[in-house]
């Protein structure tokens, strides 16, 4: 079996894919369980830190790509409890 190489770029990308895929996905079904939100951004926080990666730049990134996505509206719903540093 061939070893994969995947370049932190790449995992950073999926990471916050994966994320913004989940909590558009809540948005689109009204934003009502903050704690799936947690959860979800949670468990990005864990892969991040499983790779060595930030959690502050992935989080930047993941704020910036819900924008893009037209999800201003999760962003303002979860911006003072899941959306946090802490």
């Amino acid at each position: 079996m061939a070893l994969d190489v995947y370049f932190q770029q790449d995992v950073r990308r999926n990471i916050v894919a994966v994320a913004v895929a989940m909590l558009s996905s809540a948005a689109a079904h009204g934003i009502t369980n903050v704690e799936y939100c947690r959860g979800v951004l949670d468990t990005s926080r864990a892969q991040a830190l499983n790779h060595g990666m930030p959690w502050a730049e992935i989080l930047g990134d993941l704020r910036a790509a819900l924008g893009d996505a037209g999800r201003g509206e999760l962003l303002e719903a979860l911006a003072h409890t899941a959306l946090s540093d802490g």
